[in-house]
């Protein structure tokens, strides 16, 4: 009976231990950093002096210069990246929406093709957020513009 119990207890323990949601941190030379959450089994690639961060049909890259360390931490609300000194964070929630929200009230968002096609419909303002749908695009490689100042591209698979 104890050697019961105690396969119960330890199966309650490691099922409240892998319920946690983990998360990659990515910590950048300004101050600013990345997360992403390890439950969307996030791949990590060098190359090209580039740190290379896939999750499913999502990409991202930074340059190794602009990274000063990553490592793994518990407790994640959410894939985000945000850098110092600017007004806005980056959100993925699942694998085809971005929640972009902004500090500052006056914030562009433009989602346009690798080709040059906008894509002005796939880009909602919510009041305090914008949203940028990325389901039923084609395959390829996309790029958001955020106040003329940060580009996002994104290997929509």
């Amino acid at each position: 009976m104890k050697r019961l119990l105690f396969l119960f207890f330890s199966l309650f323990v490691s099922s409240l231990v892998w319920a946690g949601d983990y998360q990659l941190v990515i910590d950048f030379v300004d101050g600013g950093e990345a997360t992403f959450s390890l439950s969307k089994l996030p791949v990590l690639t060098f190359a090209d002096q580039r740190l290379c961060v896939s999750m499913g049909d999502q990409k991202s890259e930074f340059e190794l210069l602009d990274v000063d360390n990553y490592h793994f931490t518990a407790d994640s609300s959410g894939t985000t990246s945000l850098r110092k000194n600017e007004d806005f964070s980056i959100i993925w929630r699942g694998e085809n929406l971005i929640v972009i929200a902004q500090d500052a009230a006056d914030i562009s968002i433009l989602l346009y093709g690798i080709d040059g096609i906008s894509y002005p419909d796939r880009v909602h303002d919510n009041g305090s957020h914008y949203e940028v749908s990325l389901s039923a695009l084609p395959k390829g490689i996309y790029l958001i513009r955020i106040n003329n100042q940060r580009t996002l591209k994104i290997n929509q698979k």
